[in-house]
């Protein structure tokens, strides 16, 4: 009750701090926050022994997937070695052909192509000796008609959906479906984007497979950033 006495009385208390965060970069806010989702994703299955690979479905910069290698370092410090690897799946130049119902003017091949060279080194110099590998090109050609499977990829223990539209997700969904175990933790970067609508983007994405995959049972396990949803994968009948 004192800090609140303090605040009622003390204005600018209050004026200063949401000037403080209206300044901050949304963009920002979200990386944190999706940081946080994966060391949280990347605790939860290391504590439960939930072994097997970290997927990444949408690399861009390589942001995400080189924060995952660097804190499961720091995890395995806790646990144990978990003989993780980790591959991640991206064309460096886009989107590539969008379907009507993908269309968003946020969601733009200009947006999301970068310097593939440039990221690629950087992961490597990330990497610092833990197994990864990057699956390069659109998912039409990498994923379509296949599985983890045809990849030598057993289960998988933290999957990054951070793909965007709803056919790239539909993809990635299907070609990972059988590694999925028990205790697999999905994370969903634009689960809410396309104005919530549940049958668009990576939600409508996760919605069909879910419909089309009834034997694997999900449980939401939490929310983060601006648009992100983690989901786990606590019964397979």
């Amino acid at each position: 009750m004192n800090l609140l006495n303090i605040i009622k009385n003390n204005l600018f208390i209050q004026n200063f701090v949401s000037t403080f965060v209206s300044f901050l970069p949304p963009y920002l806010e979200f990386t944190v926050s999706k940081y946080l989702a994966i060391k949280k994703a990347m605790y939860v299955t290391a504590h439960d022994e939930t072994y097997g690979c970290y997927l990444e479905f949408g690399v861009f910069t390589g942001s995400s997937f080189n924060f995952a290698m660097k804190v499961n370092k720091k995890i395995e410090k806790i646990f144990g070695k978990s003989n993780c690897e980790f591959i991640g799946f991206d064309s460096f130049e886009g989107f590539g052909q969008i379907k009507k119902e993908d269309e968003n003017p946020r969601f733009q091949d200009h947006i999301f192509s970068v310097d593939e060279k440039k990221v690629l080194k950087n992961i490597e110099k990330c990497a610092k000796g833990q197994k990864m590998r990057i699956v390069k090109g659109f998912y039409q050609d990498t994923l379509k008609d296949k599985t983890t499977l045809d990849l030598k990829i057993d289960k998988a223990r933290v999957v990054m959906i951070d793909c965007d539209l709803k056919e790239s997700a539909r993809l990635a969904l299907e070609f990972i479906k059988p590694s999925i175990q028990e205790g697999t933790i999905i994370l969903f970067d634009d689960y809410v984007y396309f104005k919530g609508d549940k049958n668009k983007g990576e939600s409508g994405a996760f919605n069909d497979f879910r419909n089309k995959y009834p034997e694997i049972l999900f449980r939401r396990i939490f929310d983060y950033g601006y648009a992100g949803k983690a989901f786990i994968a606590y019964k397979i009948n």
